[in-house]
Parts: structure tokens; C-alpha cells; sequence
């Protein structure tokens, strides 16, 4: 079959740099995404329809699609659940921190009934207490409202424990600072604010007890009436984060997430791109996980559970370890491919890898500038089981014997 000579002919303008990689007229260089290193690497004349706008098509495409989209759900159920555990832990501690305030207060109370604390002590104690909690209300107020992180450039975010934040710890942002309800900047309500404010109105609550409680049996009775309810209170927290552990052993178990550290990101479409301004390289991995202090890129694939990864897909995964390095400055020590829910191969990152890599970039540069690309396997199979074999030029097609 002859070859339409739009599929032969160049893409872009440009020309090879001295290291190897190809840039456009304007020296800028040619970018390469991941997923195009996938369809090259598994054949040219794949990765040359679809830069044509030759769709994908089949009952696989569309599973992988579905497949794709239901593991993103999940994953975004499982955060919200770390979420929900993470907050309802925090105000649970709080509050059993309220239910010790009260204790302490009920004991203060009988001591002074008792004469063993003078009441005047007693009283003066409580108004420092008034006096504490009104400044702490006030500085709470105020960093309400001032834009205060904006000012100090700080972001309330949990995604590293390490202050030297790179560009791509910046941007991952899963859901998972406790209280927080709006972006840095007016009226922006944090952690800090959360802790100051509780403390405020534990201060206040005994601070007034104490200096204005005449009838000290009844304040005592009162006091351990109020610490059984906010224990209640604070047990119906610690059900919440209960229950949303359960869910995320659920989901864990549910997608195969066990094994996959703490995933910190994960594409739904509108996600972060990662790109190498140097290589040109550029993609978003269905997921990136943290496993101890080494993000790595997780990409999940549909379809039949190969003996060992297939060539293209570990290409890919290799394209998103070094945009992870690249980014963060960190090299990751493995990516994760993940073939359905149960199996998953772990793909070494190492010097001869990334050399592996980038002579696939330069060679994708340099086709897309010169073109010729075409056909680069012999396997009838492998034509039959593509997903853009209508109107390939380059298909092998099986020919009976005569």
C-alpha cells in the first residue's frame, strides 16, 4: 500500500542543537510529550497518525478511557477520606483537650470549696484568664484578616515536611490541610487561626468560671455536667475519623492502592503539567505518589496483564521519572506501571535509562522536523490488535495461501 506523502512529510521547522535535541526557528526546543514517546516507542506510524488528528478507536480505547476515569474517582474518594480522618483527628484532640481544661477546673473548684485555695487567688487567676483569651481573640482577628501568609509567602500545605519546597511540591495540592477553607490571602481561615481561636474560647470559658462563680459546689457540678457532654461531643469525632478510616482501607483495597505509598496527585484532565524546559519533555501521570521522601509517578494501564512491561509503556513511565527529577531536582528511584488493579512492575530509573530516553526524544525532534516516519516492526499481530490500523499506510495484512 502506498503511502499518502502527508504522513512521510515534515511536521515542524527546526534544527538539531549541539547536545542532540532539535529547537524551532525561534530556538526554542521542540517539545515531546509522554504520551507520544508511548505511541513512537510502540510504533512511528502510530505516533505520526494521531499527530494528524487519527483517533484511537475500539471497545479497548473506550475501556481504558472508562477504566482510566474510575481509578481517578477513586483515588479522589480515598484523599477525601484521609481528608475527613486527618480533620476529625485534629478536632477530636481538641476537644478532648477542652474535656481536660473542664477536669482541671472541676478539681480547682473542690479545692477552693474545700479551703485549700484561697477564692481570691481563684478569682485573680480568672481574670488573667479573661484577660489572655480577649488578646489571643484579637490576635486571631487579626491574621483573619490580614493577608498574612501572602505577605510572608508562606502556603499552609502538607505536601513535604521540608521547608525547600521545588516547583512541582508546590503545585501538587491534594486536599488535605485540616480547616482550611479558602486560598491564601483576605479572610483566609488556617490552622493557626483554628488553634488561637479554640484556645480563646477555652481560656474565656474558665477564665469567667473562675473570677465570677459565686455558689462553688454548683460551678463544680456544672463544670463536670459540661465535661461529660463535650466528651460525648468529642467521641462522635473520634467515630467520624473511625469510620473514615474504614473507607480509605476500603478503597485501598478496593483499586490495589496498598502498595503505592501516599498518592499526592492524580489526573483528572485539568491537572499540572510537568515539563523539562531543556528536553522539551512534558506530561501529567495518572498518579504521583510519596513514598518516604521520594515522589514517584504511577501509570495505570488497561487491557490483558503482560508477563513484563511492554516497551512503550516503560518508555513512558520513564518520561514521567525524569520530569519528576527534573522538576524537583530529587531523582526518583523507580516508577510504578500498573496493569489493572493487582498488578503492578516496578521500572528502575538510572543513568543508562535516561540515556535510553532522551535518544527516543531526539529521535521524535528530529522525525517530526525531517519526517519519514513509518513502520518499524514486522509483526502481523501487533497491526491487527492496533487501535489506528483503518487507513494505515504501513499495515501488514494477513494474505491466505492460494
Amino acid at each position: 500500500m502506498e503511502s499518502p506523502t502527508n504522513l512521510r512529510s515534515p511536521l515542524k521547522q527546526g534544527t538539531e542543537r549541539s547536545d542532540g535535541f532539535w529547537v524551532d526557528p525561534e530556538g526554542k526546543v521542540l517539545n515531546v510529550s509522554a504520551s507520544e514517546i508511548e505511541r513512537y516507542v510502540y510504533c512511528p506510524m502510530s505516533w505520526r497518525m494521531e499527530n494528524e488528528g487519527i483517533s484511537a478507536k475500539g471497545k479497548e480505547v473506550d475501556l481504558g478511557i472508562e477504566e482510566h476515569q474510575r481509578m481517578h474517582q477513586m483515588v479522589v474518594e480515598k484523599i477525601e477520606a484521609q481528608n475527613a480522618f486527618t480533620r476529625n483527628i485534629v478536632i477530636w484532640s481538641w476537644w478532648f483537650a477542652v474535656v481536660l481544661t473542664l477536669a482541671a477546673d472541676t478539681v480547682a473548684f473542690y479545692f477552693v470549696q474545700d479551703g485549700l485555695i484561697d477564692s481570691e487567688l481563684a478569682s485573680m487567676i480568672g481574670k488573667y484568664l479573661v484577660l489572655l483569651a480577649l488578646v489571643w481573640l484579637i490576635l486571631a482577628i487579626v491574621l483573619l484578616i490580614l493577608p498574612w501568609r501572602k505577605w510572608f509567602g508562606w502556603n499552609e500545605k502538607l505536601v513535604t515536611d521540608s521547608d525547600d519546597f521545588s516547583q512541582i511540591e508546590n503545585d501538587l495540592q491534594p486536599l488535605i490541610t485540616p480547616l482550611k477553607l479558602g486560598e491564601k490571602g483576605w479572610l483566609t481561615f488556617g490552622r493557626l487561626e483554628a488553634l488561637i481561636l479554640f484556645s480563646a474560647i477555652a481560656l474565656s470559658l474558665h477564665g469567667i468560671a473562675l473570677t465570677f462563680a459565686q455558689n462553688r459546689s454548683l460551678a463544680t457540678f456544672a463544670l463536670l455536667v459540661l465535661a461529660l457532654i463535650w466528651t460525648l461531643l468529642a467521641t462522635t469525632r473520634l467515630q467520624a475519623a473511625l469510620s473514615a478510616n474504614q473507607r480509605i482501607k476500603e478503597k485501598n483495597k478496593e483499586g490495589g492502592l496498598e502498595e503505592l505509598g501516599e498518592i499526592q496527585y492524580s489526573d483528572g484532565g485539568d491537572s499540572i503539567l510537568l515539563e523539562d524546559l531543556e528536553t522539551g519533555l512534558r506530561g501529567r501521570p495518572d498518579q504521583i505518589t510519596r513514598i518516604g521522601n521520594d515522589l514517584i509517578p504511577v501509570e495505570l494501564k488497561t487491557g490483558k496483564i503482560p508477563i513484563k512491561p511492554h516497551k512503550s509503556h516503560r518508555f513512558q513511565i520513564l518520561a514521567y521519572l525524569h520530569l519528576i527529577e527534573s522538576m524537583t531536582g530529587s531523582p526518583p528511584p523507580f516508577g510504578f506501571l500498573r496493569y489493572g488493579t493487582e498488578s503492578v512492575f516496578s521500572i528502575d530509573w538510572n543513568a543508562k535509562e535516561k540515556a535510553n530516553l532522551f535518544s527516543v526524544i531526539k529521535e521524535i525532534q528530529q522525525v517530526t522536523v525531517q519526517g519519514g516516519a513509518k513502520r518499524d516492526h514486522n509483526r502481523l499481530g501487533k497491526c491487527e490488535s492496533c487501535s489506528r490500523k483503518e487507513g494505515c499506510p504501513d499495515r501488514l495484512e494477513f494474505i491466505p495461501n492460494q
